[in-house]
């Protein structure tokens, strides 16, 4: 019986994120994290390739509706380039973040409440999906599209007394 309900909240939350309608519940906010889609040939600080390009654009229509507030993303052309579609449809600036400090934006994600989206690497983004309750295996190189959605509920408290209940979706971003 447990697992239906949280089957059910789990579509009804989905749903609300994806339409951009009225939250589920009240005092909720969700975190996504991505991985930057697909880089063309290994470089230092390579762009995405081609079907990374399209995989950001399927973020961007996936995540239109999701009235966000904020979007994050390390400095490098990989991850700003898998931000920017959904950024400029939302009329947001992606925001840098170090990549060593997951801490510190996980922190400042917590407190604001917000709905969000963080876009980080494959060595990042379970740490960035564990360090908000949420669970996720380590990442290989050949990992693209994971969408982890981490949604918060029932909070209470301020700062580093915050408590909220989670719930957590994984999704795929497809390139078409």
């Amino acid at each position: 019986m447990k697992s239906m309900k949280q089957h059910v909240i789990a579509v009804l939350l989905l749903a609300s994120a994806v339409s951009g309608g009225a939250s589920v519940m009240a005092n909720e906010f969700t975190v996504y994290v991505v991985r930057h889609a697909e880089k063309a040939v290994a470089e230092s600080d390579p762009p995405l390739s081609e079907k990374g390009q399209q995989r950001a654009h399927t973020l961007a229509q996936m995540l239109q509706k999701a009235e966000l507030k904020a979007i994050y993303s390390t400095p490098y052309q990989r991850t700003q380039m898998t931000a920017q579609p959904l950024a400029e449809s939302v009329g947001l600036t992606v925001q840098s973040y170090r990549p060593g400090d997951a801490e510190g934006i996980l922190e400042a994600l917590m407190a604001r409440g917000e709905n969000t989206l963080i876009v980080g690497h494959s060595n990042t983004v379970p740490a960035l999906v564990r360090g908000l309750g949420g669970q996720s295996e380590n990442l290989t190189e050949q990992d693209y599209g994971d969408l982890f959605q981490l949604t918060f509920y029932d909070c209470a408290g301020e700062g580093e007394e915050k408590r909220c209940q989670l719930l957590q979706t994984r999704l795929m971003v497809p390139t078409n």
